[in-house]
């Protein structure tokens, strides 16, 4: 390859890099805890309430006494069956307010069989949900953004697979740690993109489409369909129109009843929950969804039947889909993780924590590359942006620790969901003007103290507020309790180290760099 031809791949590569790299480290790293959603809302609720497990008949007494006695505001009530991992039924839906936004709506039984309309506020699931799929950013402009962002990556994968080609067998395995710390990383940096090209491939293109997939289609809208595209590719996706309301009243058959049905039709379908469209109308529609227990990479199953007769509508199941839905639901779960036991959640969060520092240290080669190693005087674009590099990405992993200790502190405020989002936002953006003010190797240190204090603090509040250790939780089966204070203080001990190696590069490292303690700046 000619040197020029490389050298416009390279800067392809450090600019696409650069425009995505602090947005994309946010999103893989909450993406990472994201793997273990489940894991986490446990935990979080743990001290609200400790569910019971119900049947059936709980189901269907719960369902009948929220439509009797509350103004159902919206065309899908769902109604989540207890099951092991989630006991307790509940019935919930979401009811747009005024301003646009919608409140979450959602009911229970109590264990005196009264409906219990207490709004639990274990919201930090999907909190890191949303700083994953929309970096927090209210509304679906973050979405969006994160989409374009995504695409940007693409970019910047090619580019990188291209540049390091050459020297691929040479390379690939070549770790050189030393004095020259821009050899180092980028050692590191290739590695760990080469190896998990094909999962960063597959996450830069399922983003792009989840996110801006809507974007991408919309030329076809006008230049060859006639009439609404998605009319055209629902059903082929796997959608299913369903039927207008009446707006005449009508009865529905019992939930023992249409599961009986849906039995039926798949013997083997686990159903986790009924969505109700049109509520008490004649042309009311249950759509029952559930695990196949099957070896499909998407293992759910929707029904839909009419709620008055339980006529089979359309039946979504992963061995008779059409091909598009097979694509689409198999993106899904290829994304979200929602295929395999742990062992696949295990791999994909290593993937996801590799996929942050992938960016972290792409900043940190650009940064290596430009310093200027003969004189202590550095250039003040270099120094700003691994000051930034530290604020946002260090900042966000002390904000999301920040956010457990307040979802844990708070559990028992009705306005905890706010706090917790509070706390998250406060450390982040105050990390970043620490950042900005303090030099680049005390900021770093500082923040990356900050993350160990945290971390370590999460296992302590378990302690402290819930009255249980660790190995108390391991020895009686709460293991979502154990695995988030094994996780918290293996996190600790890491940013501990981190801080320690900045702190032994500051001061007996290069000291014409910007992690010099102190730094010049031009």
């Amino acid at each position: 390859m000619k040197r020029s031809t490389l050298k416009t791949f390279i800067d392809v590569h450090s600019w696409t890099g650069l425009g995505a790299g602090m947005a994309l480290f946010v999103a893989f790293y909450a993406g990472a805890i994201t793997v273990f959603t489940h894991e986490v809302g446990s935990w979080d609720s743990y001290s609200v309430s400790v569910a019971q497990q119900q049947d059936l008949e709980q189901a269907q007494i719960l369902l009948d006494l929220v439509i009797a006695t509350q103004p159902v505001a919206g065309e899908t009530l769902r109604l989540n069956l207890s099951s092991a991992q989630h006991p307790g039924n509940e019935v919930l839906w979401y009811e747009r307010l005024q301003d646009g936004s919608f409140e979450r709506r959602e009911f229970r039984l109590n264990e005196q069989g009264v409906l219990n309309t207490s709004r639990d506020t274990s919201e930090l699931a999907k909190f890191i949900y949303a700083l994953h799929y929309k970096l927090g950013i209210p509304g679906t402009w973050g979405m969006y953004l994160l989409g374009i962002i995504c695409f940007i990556y693409g970019i910047a994968l090619v580019s990188g697979v291209v540049i390091f080609l050459p020297n691929f067998v040479t390379d690939l395995f070549i770790v050189r740690p030393g004095k020259n710390k821009k050899r180092f990383w980028q050692d590191t940096h290739n590695i760990v993109g080469v190896l998990s090209l094909p999962w960063h491939i597959m996450f830069a293109w399922s983003s792009a489409i989840l996110a801006i997939g809507f974007f991408i289609l919309a030329p076809f809208q006008v230049a060859v369909f006639d009439k609404d595209i998605a009319e055209i590719l629902g059903p082929q996706m796997g959608q299913v129109q369903t039927p207008q309301a009446s707006g005449k009243n009508g009865p529905m058959l019992g939930v023992t009843e249409l599961l009986a049905i849906v039995q039926t039709q798949t013997p083997n379908l686990e159903a986790t929950q009924l969505r109700v469209i049109n509520v008490g109308d004649t042309n009311a529609v249950v759509r029952v969804i559930g695990d196949t227990n099957s070896e499909h990479i998407d293992a759910y199953a929707t029904l839909t039947l009419m709620a008055s007769d339980g006529k089979i509508v359309s039946v979504s199941h992963p061995a008779t889909d059409s091909g598009g839905a097979i694509f689409y639901r198999g993106l899904i779960a290829l994304h979200f993780v929602s295929y395999g036991d742990y062992l696949a959640k295990w791999v994909n969060f290593i993937l996801g924590l590799a996929g942050a520092f992938l960016f972290y240290s792409g900043n940190l080669l650009w940064i290596e590359s430009r310093r200027k190693r003969r004189q202590a005087v550095q250039p003040r674009n270099t120094v700003l942006l691994a000051r930034l590099n530290s604020g946002v990405c260090i900042g966000c992993m002390a904000g999301i620790s920040a956010a457990f200790l307040a979802s844990r502190g708070f559990a028992h405020l009705s306005d905890r969901a706010h706090l917790m989002e509070a706390a998250y936002f406060t450390v982040f953006v105050s990390a970043i003007i620490w950042c900005l003010v303090r030099p680049v190797a005390s900021g770093t240190r500082d923040l990356l103290n900050v993350c160990a204090l945290f971390s370590v603090a999460i296992p302590i509040f378990d302690v402290l507020l819930l009255d249980t250790t660790p190995w108390a939780s391991a020895s009686a089966g709460q293991w979502e309790l154990f695995l988030v204070d094994a996780v918290s203080l293996i996190a600790a001990f890491t940013f501990w180290g981190m801080a320690r190696a900045v702190q032994r590069r500051a001061l007996y490292g290069d000291p014409n760099s910007v992690w010099a303690a102190p730094v010049a700046i031009s």
